[in-house]
């Protein structure tokens, strides 16, 4: 049904079940909506930018989001609206919501937004039927408007592994598939005797199945590709996507003057150097490593790669000798030497989960992202002679970074501002210049700066905030030659000169696909 090679985030039928409404991103991750009829199959713009599509009634209204910014994987965060076919026009309902979709009539909205650290589907609209301290997604009403199936996701910082749930209209949680190495993509069958969902256990290219209310699963179509599910017709017919997705690395190592393709088999993101530059620590999270992930080391100038452990990297000690790595299941935050030694798992203490973590300068102690069992993220010092992690910013906090003398703390608030505190306590004060929508990279080598990206502009753009005056300064724009399909950048390092650099990028191609017949 589509032919240009674009990455499409969501796509779904409209009530007469011939014509497709799909929000797809060309280049970069700024989606727009785009409509397919049958009698001119080639697809054109709706002209509403920067919108990404949710849900279309029975009635042909559309719950859009407006003003969308991208998070991970498929999932977007904006003003929930309302707009009917055809309209340019949205009419805006709620801000901060990131999923919802329509009751079988067309009247009611149900939708998943984080409300004090928390994640929260509702249904209706302000009516809380389940929260998790992770996260959920794709949620998809029942055709008897009596339950909402969704994916709920343990880990809270975008690890889409987890499990397929329902949850009834009393809040009554059940589960009806579980331990997926990954999963996007769910709709109800026709009947609304069985959830469709595509999901893997183990590398990207997922499987369509089919789970009835009692648990019992069956695939219900497999391809050589990645399928994600995206909507079922009145009449049965399955609208689904085969996707292609890699996960790419790019490097600059010093004294060269062309970017050097470092990538390792088909997912290698979260990339960090050594100070001089001449090491890449990274992520591998193809089917070759399994349900934790991989954490890898090579030299930049394309030296052989180095399997360290399981788990996601959070950075090289300030000597280069030891990675810091979080292993999500179950949660564990371990130490990794990259030369000889042996690794080092830290107490947890009363900590549920983990987001991320930072060495402090002096290599002693590292700054912890997580959250304790029913209550929101913050950051947490711990000492690598022993102790449990102890809090030392509010509750509500996220992305901690220390600076050079070990003093500070940069952080933000979830959804909202940057501030900097002491890290023994003390005022907050605002960042002033940095954004939602910025990521932060690190501090500059003197503690004056802040080096950050924006993960939805190709070619990426590496910037400096001067901590003073809030002044943002480009460093340098940097692209793949090939940028087709490219849509996010997913990590970025620089070293203390900033003449070299390392960035991992996301490169998906979408073709969508209508199955008549399926059962």
């Amino acid at each position: 049904m589509s032919f240009r090679p674009q990455a499409i985030f969501q796509a779904a039928f409209a009530p007469d079940g011939e014509t497709i409404i799909y929000s797809a991103a060309p280049e970069g991750i700024v989606p727009e909506l785009f409509m397919i009829r049958p009698e001119y199959p080639e697809s054109r713009p709706l002209g509403l930018a920067r919108t990404h599509l949710l849900s279309i009634s029975s009635k042909g209204e559309m719950a859009v989001l407006t003003n969308a910014r991208y998070i991970a994987h498929r999932l977007f965060i904006g003003t929930l609206a309302r707009v009917t076919l055809g309209s340019t026009a949205p009419r805006e309902m709620l801000e901060d919501v990131r999923q919802a979709d329509w009751s079988p009539d067309g009247s009611e909205l149900a939708v998943i937004r984080m409300v004090e650290g928390k994640d929260r589907l509702e249904f209706p609209i302000g009516k809380v039927l389940y929260e998790t301290a992770g996260y959920l997604s794709d949620l998809r009403v029942s055709p008897l408007s009596d339950r909402i199936a969704l994916f709920e996701h343990p880990a809270a910082y975008w690890d889409d592994r987890g499990s397929v749930i329902s949850v009834d209209r009393s809040g009554k949680r059940t589960v009806l598939s579980s331990d997926y190495w990954g999963e996007e993509g769910l709709a109800w069958s026709r009947t609304g005797e069985e959830v469709l969902f595509t999901a893997s256990t183990r590398g990207e290219a997922q499987t369509l199945y089919g789970v009835d209310l009692s648990g019992h699963r069956r695939i219900a179509l497999s391809s050589a590709g990645g399928l994600t599910m995206h909507d079922v017709s009145h009449t049965g017919r399955w609208l689904v996507t085969r996707d292609d997705i890699r996960s790419e690395i790019s490097v600059l190592a010093p004294g060269e003057s062309a970017e050097r393709d470092l990538s390792w088999l088909d997912t290698s993101i979260t990339t960090f150097l050594t100070r001089d530059g001449r090491m890449l620590l990274f992520n591998d999270e193809s089917a070759a490593a399994g349900l934790n992930y991989e954490v890898c080391l090579r030299r930049t100038d394309g030296g052989p790669v180095v399997r360290l452990g399981e788990g996601r990297p959070m950075g090289l000690s300030p000597d280069g000798k030891w990675a810091l790595a979080i292993i999500s299941t179950p949660p564990q935050l371990v130490i990794y030497p990259t030369g000889p030694g042996e690794t080092r798992r830290l107490p947890r203490g009363d900590l549920e989960t983990y987001q991320s973590a930072d060495w402090f300068p002096d290599g002693k102690s590292v700054l912890v992202v997580g959250s304790e069992a029913g209550k929101a993220s913050r950051c947490y010092a711990q000492d690598l002679s022993g102790g449990p992690p102890r809090p030392v910013t509010p509750e509500a906090t996220t992305n901690g970074r220390v600076s050079p003398d070990g003093r500070q703390i940069l952080y933000s608030k979830l959804g909202g501002n940057w501030l900097i505190q002491p890290v023994e306590g003390g005022t907050a004060q605002t960042v002033p210049g940095l954004t939602t929508d910025d990521q932060v990279i690190r501090w500059s080598a003197d503690g004056r700066s802040l080096y950050f990206f924006r993960p939805s502009n190709v070619p990426f753009r590496l910037e400096r905030l001067d901590l003073a005056s809030g002044r943002r300064d480009l460093i340098r724009e940097v692209a793949p030659a090939d940028r087709t399909g490219v849509f996010q950048i997913t990590g970025a390092a620089l070293t203390d000169d900033t003449k070299s650099y390392a960035y991992s990028y996301d490169r998906m191609r979408s073709q969508l696909f209508v199955v008549d017949g399926a059962r």
